[in-house]
């Protein structure tokens, strides 16, 4: 026999009116299922899911060198450096990159014939300062007497970063204090690039996603790209607020590959512009008893100056634990190269030579090894390299308990 179900009418209505017994309580929905690392933010629209999944393919697509990739490059797709523990992540430490400049800083240029100062693995090229066919390069020490600075990169996880273009200037000044007027030791300041206040890369240079996204496009494979939105991206410019910068935001970025420019169509990059965009942040474990008392010993010992909690946005409050502002971070992790212009301080420098966006921590036991450059295999040793402003807190960790160490460990771990 064949059931027709009425259109329109509820289901329990068309079993309750054909004359049998009352039909038994309904089942209750499902629980929905929680976020994993890698799914969209909820409550996109339509349009934004489906470009989101278009993004995500192209997140992966493996570029070649008849589609745009080089002529220089240290990767052949998004994926190669943001795939730990899932696309969208962070990456071992045999993915590290170099960046490297002429000169000290902040009076410092790019290596001759190269359009950043990310330095590519492969390629073809000779200059006086290195030659690349194929292999790793090596950098000489000087050149035109004056000194070539270097350093290493490993890849910053892109989970919830999105969130970070709704939380307004003004919620990120506010806890910037470049003279530290309050006597505490800490005195954060942000970074900018050609759009305004940064709040992205490891040196809080770049404003919003669009050029957070073009720049290693370009700099780690050679892919051309117009603007998406441009000035029309920028984030919060607050009015009288000089751009700082870089670059031009409405810059479109070419090379002499062969392949026509841009190689990246308008459409696909506003489609991977929306896979980084509407990446869900990492969720937080329930805390245990362990872990609350780790979360007071946190606060208690100074950490949440920098990694604050959260931040207020449009879109609710950001738990990122992170002020998006850069503090100099001492001799020891020092990389010597600027990025983008940081806040100007009578008492600071004018460049960003020894100072980092301070980390955000939502997720951070899943994104090892630490720090920029990945030097520290845990989360502890990334604490005990922490210097310059973060050196009073250091020690305050150092004097912990074994017991409260690793309660304020449990902590970091549920985030």
């Amino acid at each position: 026999m064949r059931i027709h179900l009425l259109v329109g009418v509820p289901l329990l209505c068309v079993v309750a009116c054909s004359g049998g017994d009352s039909p038994p309580d309904a089942a209750p929905a499902p629980e929905p299922r929680p976020l994993q690392l890698g799914d969209p933010l909820p409550g996109l629209t339509a349009e934004e899911l489906a470009a989101f999944e278009r993004g995500k393919v192209l997140f992966r697509k493996r570029f070649t060198p008849s589609t745009g990739l080089g002529p220089l490059f240290n990767a052949t797709s998004c994926e190669s450096c943001h795939s730990k523990p899932v696309m969208g992540g962070s990456a071992d430490l045999y993915r590290n990159f170099y960046v490297a400049a002429i000169g000290e800083a902040p009076f410092q240029s790019n290596l001759p014939g190269l359009p950043s100062q990310v330095i590519p693995a492969f390629g073809t090229m000779n200059t006086p300062v290195f030659s690349l066919e194929g292999e790793r390069v090596e950098l000489v020490q000087t050149f035109a007497g004056s000194p070539v600075v270097s350093a290493q990169r490993n890849s910053v996880p892109l989970f919830g970063v999105g969130l970070f273009e709704f939380i307004a200037n003004a919620a990120i000044l506010a806890n910037a204090d470049p003279e530290d007027a309050n006597a505490d030791g800490i005195s954060g300041r942000h970074g900018g690039d050609a759009a305004g206040l940064g709040r992205f890369g490891q040196k809080s240079q770049s404003n919003n996603v669009e050029f957070f996204t073009r720049a290693p496009l370009k700099n780690q494979m050679g892919i051309t790209s117009n603007p998406f939105r441009g000035v029309a991206g920028t984030v919060s410019l607050a009015h009288g607020m000089a751009p700082q910068g870089s670059g031009t935001p409405n810059a479109a970025t070419t090379d002499n590959d062969g392949v026509p420019d841009p190689e990246i169509a308008p459409s696909d990059l506003g489609d991977l512009i929306a896979f980084t965009r509407f990446l869900a942040p990492p969720q937080p474990r329930a805390l245990d008893a362990a872990g609350k008392r780790g979360e007071a010993t946190f606060a208690a010992i100074g950490c949440t100056k920098c990694h604050v909690p959260e931040l207020p946005s449009s879109r609710g409050p950001v738990r990122a634990f992170t002020d998006l502002l850069l503090h100099d971070m001492g001799p020891e992790l020092a990389d010597g190269i600027n990025f983008g212009i940081p806040q100007a301080s009578p008492s600071s420098p004018i460049h960003t030579g020894s100072e980092f966006r301070t980390m955000p921590l939502w997720g951070v036991s899943k994104f090892g090894p630490y720090l920029h450059d990945g030097r520290a295999a845990t989360i502890e040793a990334a604490i005990l390299l922490h210097g310059g402003e973060a050196a009073t807190i250091r020690a305050a960790f150092t004097a912990l308990t074994g017991d409260e160490r690793a309660d304020l460990l449990v902590f970091l771990e549920s985030l």
